[in-house]
């Protein structure tokens, strides 16, 4: 598990708030019990979806649907994970990619205010406030008595590791997203867009999703002339919008590859070269 846990993390420190999730988690079943019965499974050995940006490094998933949640590095920009934002991965959504707390600490206030983790993924788009609050009325009054008084137990535990606060679901997410977007340089199609400053602008991949010799030449000449910022969002771009798995988008994951390395971000390589 180390070894696996340390590939996962690359050049970064695995935060010690993750060493006592998975211990957590080894304690808990010892007495029959798991993290996967509120939906916060941690992770140690992860394989990415085509969906899941490069820049990711899943911590957890919650048992349905390849639902992930992981930092995000922003390709580098941050030292420390603790400071980094939480992104869920909803693979078979739409849309996918949910930008859900300023970081690791927040995230763990938002778990806490649910009875089960997954659905933060659903109240991330909720319009109405009262939504939320009924929907988890209605998940309690569903759930059987004994998993009601297991999952509390659970629930002290992580009180007991993670000091945590009170928190308005409906006004976080509002407000954390209106801050992304000002804090962004240019817009991407995953909605995470790229931190930094630029004039430049983005890829227009071909709307049938065509990835022929044209096409392909078409990338090449846009990223001969384009700057970091272009650059990184044409790679996030081509993950949300290209398959980039064995017999698909081969040609376009060697073209990701290929401009990470130029760009000396090891770390992302390694992940794109782990979907192949």
């Amino acid at each position: 598990m180390g070894k696996a846990l340390k590939r996962l993390y690359g050049s970064y420190d695995i935060p010690k708030e993750i060493n006592q999730l998975i211990e957590l988690e080894e304690d808990l079943q010892k007495v029959d019990l798991s993290l996967a019965m509120i939906g916060l499974i941690p992770i140690v050995e992860f394989h990415p979806y085509s969906i899941t940006p490069p820049d990711l490094i899943p911590f957890a998933e919650t048992g349905g649907d390849g639902i992930h949640l992981g930092f995000l590095t922003d390709f580098g920009l941050v030292s420390d994970l603790m400071d980094a934002p939480i992104v869920c991965v909803s693979p078979t959504n739409d849309p996918p990619i949910r930008y859900i707390a300023r970081n690791f600490k927040e995230f763990m206030n938002l778990a806490l205010a649910v009875p089960y983790v997954e659905m933060l993924e659903g109240f991330w788009a909720i319009q109405d406030e009262k939504n939320i609050s009924e929907a988890m009325k209605e998940f309690v009054n569903e759930t059987p008595v004994d998993w009601v008084t297991m999952r509390a137990h659970i629930y002290n535990r992580l009180k007991q590791s993670f000091s945590t606060e009170q928190v308005n679901i409906f006004h976080y997410f509002h407000q954390i997203k209106l801050e992304r977007a000002e804090q962004i340089a240019m817009q991407t199609l995953d909605g995470l867009g790229i931190m930094g400053q630029s004039n430049g602008s983005s890829y227009s991949f071909a709307a049938n999703r065509n990835c022929d010799e044209l096409e392909l030449e078409r990338m090449a000449h846009y990223l001969n002339a384009a700057n970091l910022v272009e650059k990184l969002a044409f790679v996030r771009d081509a993950h949300y919008w290209c398959i980039l798995a064995p017999d698909y988008d081969e040609a376009v994951s060697n073209i990701i590859i290929k401009l990470l390395e130029s760009l000396d971000l090891t770390d992302e390589v390694n992940r794109v070269v782990g979907e192949m």
